[in-house]
């Protein structure tokens, strides 16, 4: 067992240099936050213009510029998760059905890797390698909008949206992952339409006859964050995801 974790660094590279939208995706919002970020500085006053000074000197003007580069720098962030939340669900919902379709999980295990290691680097990539990245491309983006003041906004807000991007990786994003590959690994035609049609059907039904009080608690209230991050969720959501988990592994282990 110890030799085959030597080969997970090599599974992870494998991950990363076949879905090639982990690595297309950040560039590309870095890209939209540059441009954002010249955008705002081409629609304010030039320093060359005479009447700058008194516009420095006028506190409301200054609050409203300043409003107006917080209010974008939140919203690129919050882009960014999103983005990168989808790409993590896409990700999980292909990596093992495309291995089936294209019968190249039969090369993978004429290799000398277990299918919970191989399931184990899908997980890491999409629970620690996606996170780190929009951690990544936030600061860079924080840094793009505020320039040295970056270095304020780190002390004051850094560790606190690292804390709030934990807790929907543990809370969200785990379970959401473990569902999704599931899905990828069950699912004989589109794995998508099982993976987005079953809890709508859930949803529907918990409506009709429980006034919807099971979804909420199970999945509505985990993404708006209304059930305040509890513990009782927590529960479920690490007993559901390795659930899915050991299916997902046995399923892997057994012949098509």
């Amino acid at each position: 067992m110890p030799n085959q974790f030597k080969l997970l660094p090599a599974l992870l590279k494998r991950e990363l240099l076949e879905h090639n939208n982990l690595r297309r995706v950040p560039v590309i919002l870095l890209c939209i936050a540059l441009l954002l970020r010249l955008a705002i500085y081409m629609g304010t006053p030039s320093p060359d213009l005479g009447f700058v000074e008194q516009l420095q000197l006028d506190k409301v003007v200054d609050n409203i510029l300043s409003s107006a580069m917080a209010r974008s720098l939140y919203s690129m962030n919050f882009i960014i998760m999103i983005a990168m939340y989808i790409t993590a669900v896409f990700y999980s919902l292909s990596c093992l059905f495309n291995e089936r379709q294209d019968q190249s999980v039969l090369f993978w295990r004429s290799l000398p890797i277990s299918d919970s290691l191989t399931v184990a680097s899908k997980l890491i990539i999409a629970l620690l390698v996606i996170p780190l990245t929009i951690l990544l491309c936030q600061i860079i983006t924080t840094v793009i909008f505020l320039d040295v003041n970056s270095i304020d906004y780190f002390a004051n807000y850094f560790f606190a949206s690292l804390k709030y991007l934990s807790k929907i990786v543990v809370w969200s994003m785990l379970p959401v992952i473990a569902w999704c590959l599931f899905c990828s690994s069950f699912a004989e035609r589109n794995p998508f339409l099982l993976a987005f049609v079953a809890p709508i059907i859930v949803i529907l039904v918990d409506n009709l006859f429980f006034a919807g009080q099971l979804s909420a608690a199970l999945i509505t209230d985990r993404f708006t964050g209304n059930d305040h991050y509890s513990f009782s969720s927590l529960v479920i959501a690490l007993v559901f995801s390795a659930i899915c988990i050991i299916l997902v592994t046995i399923k892997r282990s057994q012949r098509i």
